[in-house]
């Protein structure tokens, strides 16, 4: 996969949670973020529910509504992998995020993550939707 279609800024149009076969929405509805991918390899990711700022709650205490993170990212094949250097839950940084890419259309994207079972047997898996910046006019 080409590297040069993923270069620049997205702002999140959505995002989608699945907990053992039940559908929730995250970081709001509609929700909002910014992801950036930059030729030399540096990446950072913002997803925020719009209500949250209104809180006034730390976003440790907040993740499922605020949640930013920031280093390297690596595509192979339709593989995305973010290497994590900073972020707003410090149990996460040194650790690699790996998203299934799927380019949607030219502006739009798709990052799922690959079902994730927990100790208690829950089964999750995330799928968000990118818009490229510029056509935001495009949202309903």
């Amino acid at each position: 996969m080409n590297t040069d279609k993923l270069i620049g800024a997205w702002s999140l149009i959505s995002s989608i949670q699945t907990r053992n076969n039940v559908i929730s929405l995250t970081f709001g509805d509609p929700p909002s973020g910014q992801i950036q991918y930059t030729s030399d390899g540096r990446m950072s990711a913002f997803l925020m529910d719009p209500d949250w700022a209104r809180t006034g709650k730390n976003a440790v205490e907040e993740s499922d509504r605020f949640f930013a993170y920031a280093g390297r990212w690596e595509l192979k094949g339709s593989k995305i992998s973010h290497f994590i250097e900073f972020c707003s839950a410090p149990s996460k940084i040194g650790t690699t995020f790996v998203r299934h890419l799927n380019f949607l259309s030219e502006n739009e994207i798709e990052l799922t993550t690959a079902p994730e079972t927990t100790k208690s047997g829950n089964v999750y898996e995330t799928k968000l939707i990118w818009r490229r910046y510029g056509l935001l006019k495009d949202v309903a």
